[in-house]
């Protein structure tokens, strides 16, 4: 069933065709924001972290886990504050979102 949906996401990433992907899929369901948080680590174009960027402040903890995830392969210093916000307003009990955001500023500076 998603199979079709990540197809669709990872075609119009290739195509760079964010603002059709902001407005068919930031508003979806949280499966197909999932998929749109890790497809978006398959490209190299910095167009995807404007949409990461949204998906960071997503409510569904498995989008946000996502998209920091993705930030870390795809994020640029920008993106580094925008980790660092999250992380900041995390609560300590969200584990594996924290260390995952840990990770991810370390990839990130690890790129300059």
């Amino acid at each position: 069933m998603f199979g079709n949906a990540e197809k669709k996401i990872e075609k119009m990433i290739r195509k760079g065709k964010w603002e059709a992907l902001t407005k068919k899929y930031l508003a979806a369901d949280a499966q197909k924001r999932l998929i749109l948080a890790e497809q978006c680590a398959k490209s190299n174009d910095p167009g995807v972290n404007t949409i990461l960027n949204k998906l960071l402040r997503d409510p569904d903890e498995r989008v946000q886990l996502a998209a920091v995830k993705s930030l870390g392969i795809t994020g640029t210093d920008h993106e580094v504050a925008q980790l660092q916000w999250l992380l900041s307003n995390t609560s300590e009990d969200k584990k594996e979102l924290i260390s995952a955001l840990h990770d991810s500023i370390s990839k990130v500076r690890g790129k300059r």
